[in-house]
């Protein structure tokens, strides 16, 4: 009985210890900004939303609810003072309804563990963006990282544009990954060399180019820094003049999950022939090149079918041509009328993620 009684007491502590941490764990949202003061600070948080709760009242007999909101802590950091702030956002509504009171901010003074962990963040993102600008310089001086990796299903030569084109080039960058690997192997080797032993020691961590999520200590920070005014990703440039915004174009995303760097292309900011990838994506774009055609199917399958007259993108029964790689589009200079299909491209998993049209093979 008296060990049942040890281990009941021990199980009964450990519930408590487990409690207590929980209740006691510090949460947090958090802004970077590049260089503010303690007055842009405070309109930064009161950006914020402040969490609520809305419920009816059977008691009183009226529609309207009743709505009780949470006040939320939140940071702001000066990523080039090192300077944290403590807001705490809260709204003067007792039970009213849901849009009564207006969000109002006091300051807190924020605990030395929090403002540990927020230093620690901004130390990251700085030896981030270190690492991102030496790569950037190693891009820019060293073309082999987008000569042809031979990491493509065809073997037939090119017949719209050559593999040294600016498209061939900036395709390559995108979706062949060797290519891709080799720039973040890159990356890796950097941040070791610079950063062999990282001071900020997480318990987890995420950081992405404008948001972050981490903890440690008890202590859990997430939030985004002021990216207008940094843009920080690497930028190939494959344009042969200066046309803006640039024909193509690749943008990437360096990230780091829990201490491991990885990359991603940033569509948005990316173009391929002067179309942007997340427009691509979106599905519909007409009159693409046979060149971007022919090597997107040099890394992606595809299957294509022509479109019937007067029909819409791929309607009544269009002629099949198949799936697969090595299609080659007719080019808009060869036979006059040039007749158009539907390209629908495929990841490695079969999920289709462009759809568009140009010339047919």
């Amino acid at each position: 009985m008296n060990a049942w009684m040890k281990v009941l007491t021990k199980l009964c502590l450990l519930t408590t210890l487990l409690t207590t941490f929980s209740v006691s764990a510090e949460n947090y949202r958090a802004k970077i900004c590049s260089d503010c003061n303690e007055v842009e600070a405070k309109r930064i948080a009161l950006k914020f939303k402040t969490e609520i709760t809305c419920h009816k009242d059977d008691n009183i007999g009226l529609d309207l609810p009743k709505c009780y909101y949470q006040p939320n802590q939140i940071l702001v950091a000066n990523s080039s003072t090192g300077q944290v702030w403590g807001f705490e956002l809260f709204r003067d509504s007792k039970g009213g309804a849901e849009d009564e009171g207006k969000p109002k901010v006091q300051r807190f003074s924020v605990s030395g563990q929090a403002e540990r962990l927020m230093t620690d963040i901004l130390t990251t993102y700085s030896e981030l963006d270190a690492v991102r600008e030496t790569v950037n310089l190693h891009l820019e001086n060293t073309p082999s990282f987008f000569e042809n990796t031979a990491n493509t299903f065809g073997i037939k030569p090119f017949s719209n544009c050559d593999d040294s084109s600016n498209i061939a080039k900036a395709v390559r960058a995108t979706f062949d990954a060797r290519t891709t690997s080799n720039i973040q192997q890159d990356l890796r080797i950097e941040y070791k060399g610079k950063y062999a032993k990282p001071k900020s020691k997480f318990a987890y961590s995420y950081f992405a180019a404008d948001t972050f999520s981490v903890g440690a200590g008890g202590v859990g920070i997430e939030g985004t820094r002021d990216f207008r005014s940094i843009g920080k990703l690497l930028e190939v440039n494959f344009s042969s003049d200066d046309s803006s915004p640039a024909r193509n174009k690749i943008m990437y995303s360096v990230e780091m999950k829990n201490h491991v760097i990885a990359l991603r292309v940033n569509e948005h900011g990316s173009r391929l022939d002067g179309l942007a990838i997340s427009a691509l994506r979106n599905g519909g774009t007409i009159n693409v090149s046979a060149c971007l055609l022919e090597q997107l199917n040099r890394y992606l399958e595809a299957s294509v079918q022509t479109n019937p007259a007067g029909g819409s993108f791929g309607d009544s029964s269009p002629e099949d041509y198949g799936r697969g790689r090595e299609f080659i589009p007719h080019s808009s200079g060869s036979d006059g009328g040039i007749e158009t299909c539907t390209w629908r491209f495929y990841d490695s998993q079969g999920e289709q993620i462009f759809s568009m049209q140009g010339s047919c093979p």
